[in-house]
């Protein structure tokens, strides 16, 4: 054990005498051991990549470093007191590479797909990663999925599911966050069809927590409740569902009313967006060839291959489809909530940190950290993963958890030294704030984002990545 993590052990244990938990938790703060299960929000997934620019700003590796590990590098042994993590170099596998924000000047702005030329980096090394999220993993995959393809492949190595190589290293200390996936395969794909049932959901979330109790009964623990918040999410929140003019970047107008894009709605006859509806990211690309333009005005666009063919289905997500997902997203916490309760772990409010993101009340000093694509600092540009800073303020959200829970005074991430790692964050290529958060992507990037998004898998469940 390294001399600055036995320093904050002490730190802890004494901590732990003199304070009293504000609500009942299960095992003790004991990091000397510390796992993580979860899914690409743990693996440190970003615009629409996985690489080691950004994993270790995994919101587990946040935590690991606050309470005193070392992460670990390819030279590191099985032997090293070092946190783990499936390293892949930059820019990512295929499926897997870093989206570019090459122009953010023009309109649309330039996003990229680099050519996919990372590597594995961690293959041989000699146990389980102490970071065992996996992209597009829900909740039964922790317990039956492993690995055996893909990113999966690279990160459980076809040995055994997640909640197995997390006991398998006696741990003493599980941070957990899951369920996202349970439920985002529906939203890119603009359906409320698909998700996992609340039933199934509860069931596979007890019986995840029953054996990671039953194999470490000693371990603490904590788990994360999931966003609700569409305004938080730029995936949902960026396109409008109007006929935007790309020179003025406002709605375009007939008869002094804005144009509402068409879409099928599965009938096969185009009709206009319904009020309250999203528009996805995944419309960006269709819409620079002029689907969703109405039929009675294509002749206007003579350059649009495309323009009076309605906008599919799947990019469209209407007020009635929303309302059935969130509410399943609400029950989904609840099941959290309920099973964590009956098991005495304690709960990181992640839907409250989306909440104040979506609301534009969350700052870092003088920044506000808010949901817009591109410039919003929260999320990365597909628009669904989190930014470095962004996993940070959720690593801190399971830091207060903790220190709530177990008298513990870990102390928050920064985020003084992420500023320059986040591409576009709080300003353009050219030194200044944008004038618009109407924003499309170059067609490349789209088919990347959505490939990233809708990968198959083994498992029988829809596979998407969160």
């Amino acid at each position: 054990m390294n001399s600055r993590f036995a320093r904050f052990a002490a730190a802890v244990a004494v901590a732990a005498l003199v304070a009293v938990p504000v609500f009942a938790a299960r095992g003790s703060a004991d990091f000397s051991n510390l796992v993580a299960i979860g899914d690409s929000y743990g693996a440190g997934f970003q615009s629409a990549g996985l690489n080691q620019v950004h994993q270790v700003y995994g919101w587990p590796a946040i935590l690991a470093k606050q309470v005193g590990y070392t992460i670990c590098t390819p030279s590191s042994t099985a032997t090293d007191h070092c946190f783990a993590l499936p390293l892949i170099s930059a820019p990512g596998l295929p499926g897997a590479a870093e989206l570019q924000l090459n122009d953010i000047i023009s309109y649309p702005p330039v996003i990229t797909t680099p050519p996919a030329t990372g590597q594995p980096l961690m293959v041989t090394f000699g146990r389980p990663y102490n970071d065992l999220a996996v992209p597009g993993y829900n909740v039964a995959d922790t317990l039956t999925n492993f690995g055996k393809t893909g990113i999966g492949q690279v990160i459980l190595r076809g040995q055994a599911p997640e909640v197995d190589q997390a006991l398998a290293q006696h741990p003493s200390f599980i941070a957990i966050w899951i369920g996202g996936n349970d439920f985002l395969g529906s939203v890119t794909n603009g359906t409320s069809l698909g998700m996992t049932p609340v039933a199934d959901f509860t069931a596979s979330y007890n019986a995840m927590l029953d054996k990671l109790i039953a194999g470490a009964p000693n371990a603490g623990m904590v788990v994360g409740t999931l966003p609700t918040n569409p305004a938080a999410v730029p995936f949902l929140n960026t396109v409008s569902r109007f006929l935007i003019n790309p020179a003025t970047r406002q709605p375009v107008t007939v008869g002094g009313q804005p144009v509402v894009l068409t879409y099928d709605p599965g009938t096969g006859v185009a009709t206009p967006i319904p009020a309250g509806s999203f528009v996805t990211l995944g419309a960006s690309s269709l819409l620079g060839s002029g689907f969703g333009i109405p039929a009675a005005l294509a002749p206007a666009f003579p350059t649009l291959p495309n323009a009076g063919k309605p906008l599919p289905g799947a990019v469209v997500i209407t007020p009635d489809e929303f309302a059935t997902i969130q509410q399943r997203i609400l029950d989904y916490n609840s099941a959290i909530v309920a099973s964590a309760a009956a098991h005495n772990v304690p709960v990181a409010d992640i839907k409250g940190l989306f909440d104040r993101v979506g609301n534009g009340t969350e700052f870092v000093g003088p920044f506000q950290i808010t949901g817009a694509f591109i410039t919003g600092g929260f999320f990365s540009l597909d628009g669904i993963h989190l930014t470095d800073i962004g996993y940070t303020l959720f690593a801190d959200e399971y830091i207060k958890a903790i220190n709530n829970a177990y008298g513990t005074h870990i102390p928050l991430a920064s985020v003084a030294d992420l500023l320059a790692n986040n591409g576009a964050t709080f300003l353009t290529l050219s030194g200044l704030p944008p004038t618009t958060s109407d924003y499309s992507i170059s067609p490349e990037a789209g088919a990347a984002m959505m490939q990233m998004l809708n990968q198959p898998k083994t498992s029988k469940h829809r596979a998407t990545h969160f």
